[in-house]
């Protein structure tokens, strides 16, 4: 259900310039505690755009700017703090066909953020998710699909609790929770933004 909170259509191809800084070093964002040999840059954003959105023939994005009610319902029903600058939602779109949206995330692993990208059917349900940057010098076996395709066709109803719904990477439990969580907020944002009941 879409609220009538402001957002903004910029109209983009296969750059995306305010994720694009995620992959580059910047404000100490790709430091690692084990080294700068430690950071992995295994998609930047404008190719994890093109690998989920692949069929798409046009791309674009839109950034939503919840109001005080519209972020204290979200926050409530992630049960996490919402990041004060909007939210930014890729769209793709084969002809008249919606191809979903695809949301770039950072959750804290052991010591440094991980950025990954969930790719969001258009009807609320996980069809990719890709790590884009690991930080650290251990457990980026979450980067492999043995473990990220265990997201798939899952939605917001899903309770997606690590070692329960989600198998986690041996020696990566911090890894492994910081993906499951951020694929979770991905899917209540989507859901409440666009696909379900605001």
């Amino acid at each position: 259900m879409r609220h009538a909170s402001t957002i903004r259509i910029v109209a983009v191809l296969m750059s995306c310039v305010g994720a694009a800084a995620l992959a580059q070093p910047d404000d100490g964002l790709t430091e690692s505690p084990d080294g700068p040999e430690a950071v992995k840059v295994y998609f930047t954003p404008a190719a994890a755009l093109e690998k989920v959105f692949s069929a798409a023939d046009s791309l674009w994005t839109e950034r939503w700017e919840p109001s005080a009610a519209e972020r204290t319902d979200l926050e409530a029903r992630m049960g996490w703090r919402l990041p004060d600058e909007p939210i930014t939602f890729h769209r793709g779109r084969r002809g008249n066909r919606d191809l979903g949206y695809a949301l770039v995330l950072e959750e804290q692993g052991r010591f440094k953020p991980i950025t990954f990208m969930v790719k969001i059917s258009g009807e609320g349900r996980v069809e990719m998710v890709l790590v884009m940057v690991y930080r650290e010098s251990r457990g980026d076996g979450v980067k492999r699909q043995r473990f990220l395709k265990q997201f798939r066709k899952k939605d917001e109803t899903d309770h997606l609790r690590l070692n329960r719904d989600i198998v986690g990477v041996s020696g990566a439990t911090m890894s492994s929770r910081a993906i499951t969580m951020g694929v979770k907020k991905a899917l209540i944002m989507v859901n409440y933004r666009y696909t379900g009941q605001g």
